[in-house]
C-alpha cells in the first residue's frame, strides 16, 4: 500500500500515522486496527455471487460514492478497515500501471487491490465517464484488468438481490407466474452454472452472463418473485441442472446438443412442440440484409473473399445446422449456423437476426430472410412462460413443460450441493450472439 500526494510516496514508519496523514488528505474518517470490519462475516457461498460489473467496457476510472450508509476501505489480506467514507462521500477509483488507487482531490492510495464494503444493508453507486451511474449492494472488489490501462470491477452481490435485478431485465413481461418461474431459474444459474471466467468471479453483468444492472432496475414484481421463491432451485436425479433460457420459440424448442454441438444430451433440455409461442412478437419475422455487407462480413470472418451462401443442414426443431459458404475461388466450407448468426449480429450495422430458423431468398442487392423465434431456443421460453402464466398456469407447471423431468428443491436440502450438470459451451462473447439467457 503506498499513498502518495503529487508524485512523491509518502512512507509512515507506523501504520497509525500513515493512516492518520491518509485521512487528512482525503477528509476520510480513519480506522484503527483493532476497528471490527464494517463488511459481513463470510457467509455460506450459495448466499452471495460474484460478478464483473460493466464487463466488455474498457474501464479506467469511476466515480463511488455510499448511500444510506458509511462504506469501508480495506485491503485483501485484511479484515479491518483502512478507511470508511462517510455517507453521500465520492471518491474517484482508477488505475496506474500495475495498482489500483482511490483518489480524492490530489491525495491518492495505491495497492494492489482493494476491497469496499458497506456497513449494513447499504448501497453505493458508481459512476463511468461514458455511461450512466448505477446502485449496488454488496461489496466492491477493485483490481487491475488484463489490459495496461483497465480496472476490474468485481461485485460481491447478496443473491436475493442479483436474482431480482436479472428478473427485472431478462423478463420484463408483466404476470406473477412467469416472474416466478425466471426467479428460480435465474437463481439456478447463477449458482450452478460451472462457467467461472477467470476464476475472480463467477459471471459478468451482460449477455455473456445473465443481465445485471444493480439495484434501480429492480421492480417490486421481480423483487416479489425472488422472495417467494427464495432458496428454489431446479434439479435432475439430485444434481442442479444448466438452466438456460431465451426469448421465443417460433413453435417448438430445441434439445441442448442440437445447439451445442459439442455438448452431451442432457435429458432435461428436449427439444419439444411449443404451443405457447404464438402472442410472442418474435414468433415470425423477416428482416433484409444488404447483401454486400453480408458478404464483406462473413469475408471478414473467414479471411478469404465470399461470393454467397447456401442453406444447410437442419435440426429435429427446424432450425439450420450449418450453412454453406462459397468463396470467390471456388471452394466452399461448412460454417455452424449459430457462428454465421453471430457474425451477422457483430459485424452488419442496424440487423438482427433474431435465430438459426430461417429460410433467404435474394432480392436485387438485398438478401430477404425470413424466420420464426429469437434466441438459441434450449430450455424455458420467456414468451412462452409469459403466456402459460396468463392461461392461469403456475410456475412449477412452467417450470416443468419447459425442463423435462427436473425438480424443484430447497438449497438447504441439497446440502452438501451436488456436482453440477455439465455446462453446454460458452458462445461467443458479444452483445448479440446466442447464448445462455437470451
Amino acid at each position: 500500500m503506498r499513498w502518495c500526494k503529487f508524485h512523491p510516496i509518502l512512507r509512515s514508519g507506523t501504520r497509525g500515522l500513515l493512516w492518520a496523514l491518509a485521512a487528512s488528505m482525503l477528509g476520510l474518517t480513519a480506522v484503527g486496527a483493532s476497528s471490527p470490519a464494517s463488511a459481513q462475516s463470510s457467509p455460506d457461498s450459495t448466499d452471495w455471487v460474484q460478478v464483473r460489473l460493466h464487463h466488455g467496457t474498457e474501464v479506467e476510472s469511476v466515480r463511488l460514492t455510499p448511500r444510506r450508509s458509511s462504506l469501508s476501505v480495506l485491503l485483501p489480506s485484511s479484515d479491518s478497515p483502512i478507511l470508511r467514507l462517510t455517507r453521500d462521500e465520492t471518491v474517484t477509483l482508477g488505475r496506474r500501471q500495475g495498482d489500483v488507487y482511490a483518489r480524492r482531490g490530489t491525495a491518492n492510495l495505491y495497492a494492489r487491490s482493494l476491497r469496499l464494503a458497506p456497513s449494513g444493508e447499504g448501497s453505493w453507486t458508481l459512476a463511468l465517464p461514458s455511461e450512466s451511474t448505477r446502485t449496488y449492494t454488496g461489496r466492491l472488489t477493485l483490481r487491475p484488468a488484463d489490459s495496461s490501462t483497465g480496472l476490474q470491477l468485481v461485485n460481491r452481490v447478496p443473491l436475493q438481490d442479483y436474482v431480482a435485478s436479472v428478473v427485472a431485465a431478462e423478463y420484463g413481461l408483466d404476470d406473477r407466474a412467469g416472474t416466478r418461474a425466471m426467479a428460480v431459474v435465474a437463481r439456478t444459474y447463477a449458482l450452478f452454472s460451472t462457467k467461472h471466467f477467470d476464476g475472480d468471479y463467477d459471471h459478468v453483468d451482460g449477455t455473456a452472463s445473465q443481465v445485471y444492472r444493480g439495484k434501480d432496475v429492480i421492480t417490486a414484481a421481480a423483487r416479489r418473485a425472488a422472495r417467494k421463491t427464495q432458496g428454489q432451485i431446479l434439479t435432475y436425479d439430485g444434481a442442479p441442472i444448466q438452466a438456460v433460457y431465451f426469448s421465443s420459440s417460433g413453435g417448438h424448442t430445441a434439445s441442448n446438443e442440437a445447439v451445442w454441438t459439442d455438448s452431451p444430451s442432457l435429458p432435461y433440455l428436449r427439444g419439444k412442440e411449443d404451443p405457447y409461442d404464438q402472442a410472442s412478437p418474435k414468433h415470425r419475422w423477416t428482416t433484409r440484409i444488404n447483401r454486400r455487407a453480408l458478404l464483406q462480413a462473413l469475408s471478414l470472418h473467414h479471411g478469404a473473399s465470399v461470393e454467397g451462401f447456401l442453406l444447410g443442414d437442419r435440426t429435429p426443431s427446424g432450425r439450420l445446422a450449418t450453412i454453406e459458404v462459397l468463396f470467390s475461388d471456388d471452394t466452399e466450407t461448412d460454417m455452424e449456423a449459430s457462428t454465421f448468426r453471430s457474425v451477422v449480429n457483430e459485424r452488419v450495422d442496424g440487423v438482427t437476426l433474431k435465430s438459426t430458423w430461417f429460410d433467404a431468398r435474394r432480392d436485387g442487392s438485398a438478401y430477404v430472410l425470413t424466420g420464426r423465434g429469437h434466441g438459441h431456443g434450449v430450455g424455458l421460453n420467456q414468451w412462452g412462460a409469459h403466456a402459460m402464466a396468463e392461461q392461469g398456469k403456475g410456475y412449477r407447471e412452467i417450470l416443468s413443460f419447459y425442463y423435462t423431468g427436473v425438480q424443484i428443491q430447497q438449497l438447504d436440502e441439497t446440502s452438501p450441493l451436488p456436482a453440477v450438470a455439465q455446462d453446454p459451451p460458452s458462445p461467443p462473447d458479444d452483445s448479440t450472439a446466442p447464448r445462455i439467457g437470451w
